[in-house]
């Protein structure tokens, strides 16, 4: 019988597709590879990101998002709709807005819509109980856009000075911003974890600058917070985070965010607008790695 490979090298990356895998018939399953000398050649391949699908050499390839399907107006390889997909033979896409992308760059490569593995099991999480939680995460400073970089360095100092009284601060970043942030938050004396499930078990309220993890959060219907900073341009609109489906309250300068948490924690009025805007960036809410594990074994 034939199988299927998984490849995916970072954390991130794991987590949108060991679900799929696991999901898959234990008959099929090829190696979960980390790094791209495991693979085996000529295997349909399953991978989530373009640094993946380039590690690859003679494979077929099934191609996952590994976020809420972020686009910005550049012309990149890590998003959505761009032609560098040589060896694609399925789209896997998180929602309509990214298979539409992907449709329309590439009109003769199946494309389905299977939503967001991770969040299977997240979504299932009761709510924390006990002292409020508040989890700050940052994106790492990407510089592709002005979007897609960090915010950490307009709040920073602000948020040592943070005193909280009713809630307790965690720690998380992307991966590839732990360096850059987990040194301060141990000297402010905060927790700092990597792990976003643990964000997702503890966390109460989410604050965070730009990351698909701001919708996955929300998709728990709990509330977030969205750090804007003076280098996200108001006038050129990406979609979702920038600036259409906004989940939650946004700040804009770091005097804002205290009021904001209070609000969010007491008060939170963003339900609503966060369930639309989670059926439209999470179909299949709960099931999407058994929908992908369909796709995926009908090319096999």
């Amino acid at each position: 019988m034939r199988q299927i490979q998984f490849l995916a090298t970072e954390p991130h990356y794991q987590e949108h597709l060991r679900p799929v895998y696991d999901a898959l018939p234990v008959e099929v399953r090829g190696q979960f590879c980390t790094h791209p000398r495991e693979l085996a050649p000529g295997m349909l391949t399953v991978v989530s990101s373009y640094a993946n699908l380039i590690q690859t050499s003679d494979q077929p390839i099934v191609f996952f998002e590994h976020g809420s399907g972020f686009q910005y107006n550049v012309r990149h390889d890590a998003y959505a709709g761009a032609k560098d997909r040589d060896r694609v033979v399925l789209f896997c896409n998180t929602n309509e807005l990214v298979a539409d992308a992907n449709r329309k760059t590439h009109p003769t490569i199946p494309s389905v819509v299977v939503g967001c593995p991770k969040l299977d099991t997240l979504v299932n999480l009761p709510k924390p109980e006990g002292k409020p939680v508040v989890a700050f995460s940052w994106h790492w400073e990407c510089r592709i856009a002005p979007e897609t970089r960090t915010a950490w360095p307009y709040y920073m100092d602000d948020l040592e000075r943070l005193k909280p009284a009713t809630w307790t601060p965690l720690g998380h970043s992307h991966p590839r911003a732990a360096s850059m942030v987990r040194s301060d938050y141990q000297s402010w004396g905060w927790q700092y974890t990597p792990s976003f499930e643990q964000v997702c078990r503890e966390a109460s309220v989410y604050v965070c600058d730009t990351s698909s993890t701001i919708y996955e959060f929300a998709a728990l219907d709990r509330p977030v917070i969205l750090l804007n900073a003076p280098w996200y341009r108001r006038n050129v609109h990406h979609g979702l985070r920038f600036w259409d489906h906004i989940p939650g309250i946004q700040v804009d300068y770091p005097e804002q965010l205290p009021g904001a948490i209070e609000k969010a924690l007491t008060d939170d009025q963003w339900g609503p607008k966060r369930r639309r805007i989670t059926e439209l960036v999470y179909p299949h809410l709960g099931a999407a790695a058994k929908v992908a594990a369909e796709a995926i074994l009908e090319v096999l």
